[in-house]
């Protein structure tokens, strides 16, 4: 685990070249994991030494501020430094040394991703993996890292074959949950879900998940008046991937307007019953011109990082 928790770190810092040096630490403060750019290594100790100091400074703050809240993204600058705080579970904050250039968005972007990561791999997740997806780099440049103020609403439609574990991932995306048995969708099942963007900037998702049957005469009324879809894969079936094809013309035919489409290929932690690869998923979505994240409904993997994407590519459009 160690071993993995360091090579995140890395390729954080590799994604984010703004920052200095990184920690991985406990609710109270404790480092368990750290890494420091290359530059800095000869003065690591001294580097490690600010975050500890300020950490300390902090955490008592955190806590109060925070409480027993499992979420939390928080920066602060002194000096010449810019310092982030994150937070996406129970057991760990990602702590960021930064320059102060460092964008504010790109920073939450990409320490949500990695503190995410990091607390699966800490509450022994396996086969969790340490690359920073290439989308998550795209999403960290959104608008040039400002977002606009206000409260915004977005008609979001979960489409693709049946069993792909579309109710699934909007279960663990809502309520952080995941149940193994499977349930089929008849029809349509609508969830609204509020997202804190910034303290400025807040999403109301109204999540359509759209039954994989053979619906067709009825998915037209139920896309109407969508921003955003997913279509969404299952990677232990290959015709649900020959299927795209299919639900992009049917969102087509249904959505008059070009909105923002991503492929969310599911189920990554079936290791062995994989057909398939990121490069199939890869070649299908720049066929179409769409991003990609590969996900893992049952671990939360990426999960909330693909609803992320959608929410800051719909406000690209505002």
């Amino acid at each position: 685990m160690e071993r993995q928790l360091n090579a995140l770190l890395n390729n954080y810092m590799n994604s984010l070249k703004g920052v200095i040096a990184v920690a991985l630490v406990d609710k109270d403060g404790l480092i368990i994991a750290s890494e420091t750019r290359e530059e800095a290594q000869e003065n690591s100790d001294t580097v490690i030494g600010v975050l500890s100091a300020i950490l300390d400074e902090y955490i008592e703050r955190i806590k109060r501020e925070f409480g027993t809240e499992s979420s939390f993204f928080n920066i602060t600058t002194t000096g010449d430094k810019k310092f982030s705080f994150c937070s996406q579970g129970e057991k760990t904050i990602l702590t960021t040394l930064a320059n102060p250039d460092t964008g504010d968005i790109e920073l939450k972007v990409l320490s949500e991703h990695v503190a995410g990561k990091a607390e699966l791999l800490i509450g022994g997740k396996e086969n969790v993996s340490t690359e920073i997806p290439q989308i998550i780099k795209v999403l960290s440049q959104t608008r040039g890292g400002k977002l606009p103020e206000g409260e915004y609403s977005t008609k979001l439609i979960l489409t693709g074959d049946w069993k792909v574990g579309k109710t699934s991932l909007i279960r663990r995306f809502v309520e952080n949950k995941f149940k193994d048995e499977y349930i089929s969708t008849i029809g349509v099942d609508i969830t609204k879900h509020v997202v804190d963007l910034s303290e400025k900037t807040k999403i109301n998702f109204i999540i359509w998940d759209v039954g994989g049957q053979n619906l067709a005469p009825y998915r037209k009324r139920f896309y109407e008046g969508a921003n955003c879809a997913m279509i969404v894969v299952d990677r232990t079936r290959k015709e649900t991937l020959e299927n795209v094809e299919k639900w992009v013309e049917d969102i087509k035919e249904s959505v008059k307007i070009r909105i923002p489409i991503i492929i969310v290929a599911n189920k990554s932690d079936l290791i062995d019953e994989i057909v398939i690869s990121e490069e199939d998923v890869r070649n299908a979505a720049d066929e179409h011109g769409f991003n990609y994240i590969i996900t893992s409904a049952k671990t939360g993997e990426n999960v909330n990082d693909a609803f992320s994407y959608i929410a800051y590519k719909f406000l690209e459009r505002i």
